[in-house]
C-alpha cells in the first residue's frame, strides 16, 4: 500500500499559476475582434508560443496540470506550449468560464472602428483621446460601453464578464493537485487576463491586452488568495526571446508537432 502523505483541513499550499495569452491569430493581424469567435493562430504566433515553451523546457519547469479555454486559439496553444516544454503528455482541460469577453453583435468586426463608434458615443473628440482615457479608467468603460450599444444585445457587461472568468479560475484551482509547489498553465485571452488582473490589484496593469503569448505569473494561497508574481516574467520569457519575422522552424514542426 501506498505511504501518502495528505494535509489536513488547516495546512496551507501553495499553487503557481502561469496565465498565458494565446498566440498571434489571423483577426489578431487583421485588427479584428474575436470574442467568442475564433480564428487559427498565424505562423508567427505558433513560432512564439514555441519559444515559451523552449524557454519553459530550458528552466525545467514542470507542470501538475494544464487548462485552457474552450477556443481553438487557446486548446492549439496549450498543447503546443506544452509539447515544446516537452510535457505532451500531460492533458489539457477546457473551461468554458476562460474564454474571451464576449462582444455580441460586434465580433468580427474591425476593432478601430468599434473603438471610434464608442469614442463617439462617450463624446471623445478622437479615438486617440478616448483610448488615453479608456486605458487609464478606473472601471472597464469600454466593456460597459459595448454592452450597451450591442444590437444583438448580448454583449457581456463588466460584472458578469469578471463573475465568469473568477470562476473560471477557481475551476482551474479547484482541479489542480493541492501540493506544496504545485505548477498549473492557464491559456487564455488578452482582455480577460487584464480583467483578471484588475480584480487582484486595480493598479498592476492599464486596460490593454497583454501580449500574445505573454505568460502572467500568479501564487495561490488559501491563507492569502491570489497574489500577482510578475507580468511578462522577465525570468521565462525576455524580450530578446521574442519571435522575430520568419517561418515556423523546427521547433514547432520538423520536431513531429501536429495542430
Amino acid at each position: 500500500m501506498l505511504n501518502i502523505r495528505r494535509m489536513n483541513d488547516h495546512e496551507d499550499y501553495e499553487l503557481e499559476i502561469y496565465l498565458m495569452r494565446h498566440g498571434q491569430t489571423q483577426f489578431n493581424v487583421e485588427g479584428r475582434i474575436q470574442g467568442w469567435c475564433d480564428s487559427p493562430l498565424t505562423d508567427a504566433g505558433r513560432l512564439e508560443v514555441a519559444k515559451a515553451g523552449k524557454r519553459v523546457a530550458d528552466l525545467k519547469i514542470k507542470f501538475d496540470a494544464a487548462f485552457s479555454s474552450t477556443l481553438h486559439r487557446t486548446v492549439e496553444t496549450a498543447h503546443l506550449m506544452l509539447y515544446c516544454a516537452g510535457q505532451s503528455d500531460l492533458p489539457v482541460t477546457q473551461l468554458e468560464d476562460l474564454r474571451e469577453y464576449h462582444f455580441g453583435g460586434f465580433e468580427g468586426e474591425l476593432s478601430d472602428e468599434l473603438h471610434q463608434v464608442v469614442a463617439e458615443t462617450r463624446g471623445f473628440a478622437s479615438k486617440e483621446e478616448w483610448l488615453e482615457a479608456y486605458r487609464h479608467a478606473s472601471y472597464n468603460i469600454f466593456v460597459e460601453t459595448v454592452a450597451r450599444l450591442d444590437p444583438n444585445e448580448t454583449a457581456e457587461n463588466e460584472a458578469d464578464f469578471l463573475a465568469r472568468l473568477r470562476c473560471g479560475l477557481f475551476q482551474a484551482i479547484a482541479e489542480s493537485p493541492q501540493d506544496r509547489n504545485a505548477r498549473v498553465l492557464i491559456v487564455s485571452h488578452g482582455m480577460s487576463i487584464t480583467a483578471l488582473l484588475k480584480s487582484i490589484d486595480p493598479t498592476c496593469t492599464l486596460y490593454k491586452s497583454v501580449p500574445n503569448a505573454c505568460i502572467v505569473r500568479l501564487r495561490y494561497t488559501m491563507s492569502k488568495g491570489l497574489e500577482l508574481i510578475s507580468i511578462g516574467d522577465q525570468g521565462l520569457l525576455t524580450s530578446k526571446d521574442r519571435p522575430k519575422k520568419q517561418p515556423i522552424t523546427n521547433v514547432a514542426k520538423g520536431l513531429g508537432y501536429r495542430r
